[in-house]
């Protein structure tokens, strides 16, 4: 059994985002080129996380309407692809707050997920996520 001791020590918190627009292309997880507006499902690895890494909040912005039918998004990773954001149609501008799960990352990069259907010709949207990385330290506190 170990004898444990407060903790002396601190870090900052972590900030990532990506952008995209319906012209926009990307490799996508299978690595061939792909857009964000064809009518059909697309994965992205967006954010790379160090392994240790936990989310600790985060949000989903569309800034620009998109046009088409239906524009739905799924916020997740490779392990689980709705882990932070199930699937929803977000075709309208709006601030979608993530769901921290507090799973410790094993390295695998925030996967955002697109469904658009319908002729997509405008829109655009924002992941933005705070995290922090198990053992990381940035600086010591005073006893």
């Amino acid at each position: 059994m170990a004898v444990l001791k407060a903790s002396r020590t601190a870090q900052t918190v972590l900030s990532a985002e990506f952008s995209w627009a319906v012209g926009d292309t990307m490799l996508n997880t299978a690595g061939a080129s792909d857009g964000f507006a064809s009518a059909a499902a697309h994965a992205f690895d967006i954010i790379n996380l160090p392994p240790g890494a936990v989310i600790l909040s985060g949000e989903l912005v569309v800034g620009t309407a998109f046009n088409g039918s239906t524009y739905a998004l799924i916020v997740g990773d490779s392990a689980s692809t709705d882990r932070y954001l199930a699937t929803a149609d977000r075709k309208a501008a709006a601030r979608v707050a993530l769901v921290p799960t507090g799973y410790v990352s094993l390295g695998e990069a925030v996967r955002l997920t697109v469904t658009p259907t319908g002729t997509t010709t405008a829109g655009a949207g924002t992941v933005r996520i705070e995290y922090v990385v198990r053992g990381r330290a940035n600086e010591v506190q005073a006893s």
